[in-house]
Parts: C-alpha cells; structure tokens; sequence
C-alpha cells in the first residue's frame, strides 16, 4: 500500500522567531499522528530564509520529541533553496548530536 502524504507549505519570507515556528511544528506533528505510517512534506517554496532557530523550533526539536530514525524516515523537504535545505538540516544534526550523548 503507497504511504499517504500531507505537505505543509512554510510561509513566504525569511523565517526567525522560535515563537512563530511552533505552530508548524504542531502542524507537522498533527500530519504525522494522522497517517502513522505516512509522510509529511514540508514545502519550503516561499521561503528566502530561514534562522538557526525557527528551523530548530519547528524541525529540530521533533528529533527530540519522535526520534531522529522518524525524522528522516517520515518528514521530507521539498522545493527549498539550498541555503534553506542546509539550515534545516544543520538544527537536525545538532539536535541528533544531542540525543546521543
């Protein structure tokens, strides 16, 4: 059986406060909880920029709240410029480096 997917867009503009990333973060988890077995897109489209912390609030926390395997297994980036991509990424591997302390 094919996996279902949600996709959530990230708003367009550069992206910064912690405060402001929560929200997606739910979201993202929301989609998750929804389809146990699917994957959640996350469109970053619109996206010129991204802060060290909204990309951690929003993405890097969920290693710590459903693991780093379900990360990479569950939530994928799409359409993201590659500064965008690599900001997100690095917040995942710290917060990995962090769990396996």
């Amino acid at each position: 059986m094919a996996e279902a997917i949600s996709t959530i867009r990230l708003p367009a503009g550069a992206l910064a406060s912690r405060e402001s990333a929560k929200p997606y973060r739910n979201q993202i988890l929301e989609g998750l909880r929804k389809n146990p077995e699917g994957i959640v897109n996350i469109d970053l489209q619109d996206v010129k920029n991204i802060s060290g912390s909204f990309a951690d609030e929003c993405i890097g926390v969920l290693v710590l709240q459903i693991g780093f395997d379900k990360v990479l297994k569950r939530i994928k980036l799409i359409n993201g410029a590659q500064h965008v991509v690599r900001s997100i990424a690095d917040a995942i591997q710290i917060r990995q480096k962090e769990v396996s302390k």
